[in-house]
């Protein structure tokens, strides 16, 4: 018989270690979700070494799918700074009113916006598709999709096909867009979800870079090689993803959704170091699993987009939403068009690229210190200060572009700009893929997501309608330049005062926490604080007694 010390009382959080509970001892639902919970709990305490080496098999699927946002990332970058290409222009551009090759403003935000639309049917897709086939199966349908579509772009023979490409290309990218976030945050324990969501902004940081140093490197290609090699590039990441694609386990959540228990146990052994589960530690794993998805069976039995509109879910879409309006209409996408503003202030194309390499080089190591601060510290912290850091930078900007005149801002502007790309990078960039991924709804994970990458994606059309205007100069363009910085300033303090009011912290907060607090319409700034009973809202499960 086991020792009743390591048997919690209802409503009691003490340190439960799985090898404890002795075979063959008969315990009830609620004492095996109590017993789940409270080693989750004890899990946010462990040295992160323990929980990588116990988790690693987790982290490593994760890592590598999440590599499919590098392509993504790839193509905003590409997308925003080719039109500061002279063998792009050269091949898509005409003469303007100065006798110099140019891709008109109404153009460029016709092709960014032709990719945005492609985004958003291809995240409606992922929402549709996930639920009903898992992770597993979309993501490797989303590969082989991307690896036809690139094909429309590299044989592109003028301005109207590349808008058709783009939007093809954007289908799969919407799809990883949401895919890989949701399965980082299933497959690992609370205290690692902020590492993986995390690194899937590193993966998308990671591809802003990539495509600048491309694009730097191919300006002294000969002919049509000069934006082709550019998009060919990422044929190349197609092939290693799909075996990885083939190789990884399905998401546990998933399958105890689909009722396939059975499945959900080989999948959670699977993603955890080899005889890390004893079978009383499987049991009451697959029992918090099953009770989680009960409770939120309440507001979302269908798992469809309508659930997502339906009480306390209501609340956790429109965070979702926000925090993805805020990742986007905050003044970084500046750094997206860099090129093009550096050379509008009468930088060279030459340095103007040099300077952008140097602007997009900090994505990896300013996400990498993100990584490492992520659990010390809250996801209310780290986007409050983040929205306010930005919006300074962002008001001495638009002050340079008020005060200095002629090729004396170009510098400055190229400064301050590192320093957003920094900021963000360490704050809103990652975080907003740990916010998203943890805020919804584990029936309407993939459908609440999908919602807000829309809405991002709304925000990035809008800012490629508006960016373009505000940098460039001549033509349709309204050539505000640096005092752009004035108008995405006002914006930060909005965010800022949001925040400070709406933002709940869900650090360290298991996802049936998460599920209670928001039943409970607790307000936001006391979540890290507030008591929980996972059996207030589901107390049929009380009583049963399982054998294990």
């Amino acid at each position: 018989m086991a020792d009743q010390k390591s048997i919690p009382e209802a409503g009691e959080k003490t340190g439960v270690h799985h090898s404890e509970i002795a075979a063959g001892h008969t315990r009830t639902r609620q004492e095996l979700v109590e017993a789940a919970a409270a080693f989750q709990e004890e899990q946010c305490h462990m040295p992160k070494k323990v929980l990588f080496k116990q988790y690693w098999p987790a982290i490593t699927y994760s890592m590598l799918l999440s590599l499919a946002l590098v392509m993504e990332g790839m193509d905003v970058g590409l997308i925003n700074n080719f039109f500061g290409h002279p063998a792009y222009k050269k091949k898509f551009g005409w003469l303007n009113a100065q006798g110099q090759l140019h891709i008109s403003s109404k153009w460029q935000g016709a092709i960014g916006a032709g990719n945005n639309v492609g985004s958003i049917l291809g995240l409606l897709l992922n929402g549709f598709l996930q639920s009903r086939y898992g992770a597993k199966k979309v993501y490797i349908f989303a590969m082989c999709l991307m690896a036809c579509t690139i094909f429309v772009l590299f044989f592109s023979v003028n301005v109207k096909m590349l808008l058709v490409g783009n939007l093809l290309c954007g289908i799969p990218w919407g799809i990883f867009q949401t895919l890989t976030t949701a399965y980082a945050a299933e497959i690992c324990p609370s205290a690692l979800r902020g590492y993986l969501t995390a690194w899937v902004s590193m993966c998308w940081g990671a591809g802003s870079f990539l495509a600048t140093g491309v694009l730097r490197g191919s300006l002294n290609l000969k002919g049509d090689a000069g934006w082709r090699v550019p998009y060919g590039v990422q044929w190349v990441w197609i092939p290693p993803l799909l075996v990885v694609g083939f190789l990884c386990p399905e998401s546990p959540w998933y399958l105890i959704r689909k009722e396939r228990v059975a499945d959900a146990e080989n999948a959670l052994r699977r993603l955890a170091a080899k005889g890390y589960y004893t079978d009383e530690s499987m049991a009451e794993l697959i029992a918090y699993m099953q009770h989680t998805n009960e409770m939120e069976k309440i507001e979302a039995e269908n798992a469809s987009y309508r659930d997502c509109f339906r009480g306390t879910n209501l609340r956790r879409t429109g965070i979702v939403c926000m925090a993805w309006i805020i990742q986007i209409l905050n003044g970084q996408s500046i750094t997206n068009y860099a090129a093009i503003m550096l050379q509008s202030v009468g930088m060279s194309a030459t340095n103007a690229f040099n300077y952008n390499m140097g602007i997009q080089s900090v994505n990896i190591f300013a996400t990498a210190i993100a990584i490492i601060l992520m659990g010390r510290i809250g996801r209310r912290t780290f986007y409050f200060y983040g929205s306010a850091g930005i919006g300074l930078c962002m008001l001495i900007v638009g002050i340079l572009g008020f005060t200095l005149k002629g090729n004396s801002v170009a510098v400055p502007v190229a400064v301050f700009l590192v320093l957003v790309q920094i900021i963000f990078k360490i704050s809103l960039g990652p975080t907003t893929y740990v916010v998203v991924a943890e805020t919804s709804s584990s029936r309407v994970r993939a459908q609440t997501i999908v919602l807000g990458r829309a809405v991002y994606v709304t925000g990035q059309i809008i800012v490629q309608q508006l960016n373009p205007r505000f940098l460039n100069k001549g033509g349709d363009a309204w050539g505000l330049g640096a005092k752009t910085g004035i108008f995405y300033f006002s914006l930060c303090f909005v965010w800022a005062v949001w925040i400070w009011f709406s933002l709940p912290e869900t650090k360290n907060r298991s996802f049936g926490d998460l599920d209670y607090l928001f039943q409970k319409r607790v307000p936001a700034r006391k979540f890290e604080t507030t008591a929980v009973d996972l059996f207030e809202f589901a107390a049929e499960g009380k009583t049963d007694r399982i054998e294990v």
